[in-house]
């Protein structure tokens, strides 16, 4: 893939993927996320962190996050209302079957 085709694949991903730990994975993943497709060195790395598309992805996995607290918080109130005096633990998790993109 070319930095140009990986550029706007991580730019239609941040249009696109609403999945927290799915745009997590596939932009920042260890060894095979897309951002890993534009550095060779440790200084294209840094410079490539530097970049306004770099920040622009953090923030919007950030967002996410944020979001999926929200909901999660709200559940376990929904939860904690109809089941009082029980001990509720929730997690989000990534999907078992990766669903296509």
């Amino acid at each position: 893939m070319t930095r140009e085709e990986i550029v706007a694949e991580i730019r239609h991903l941040l249009a696109t993927e609403t999945r927290t730990t799915v745009l997590s994975n596939k932009l920042f993943q260890q060894g095979t996320g897309l951002f890993r497709g534009l550095w060779s060195t440790q200084e294209e790395k840094l410079a490539v962190m530097g970049t306004d598309l770099f920040r622009a992805a953090m923030a919007r996995v950030r967002e996410l996050q944020y979001r999926d607290a929200d909901a999660l918080r709200e559940a376990t109130r929904v939860l904690s209302e109809k089941f009082p005096g029980t001990d509720l633990r929730m997690t989000l998790d990534a999907p078992t079957v990766p669903a296509a993109s």
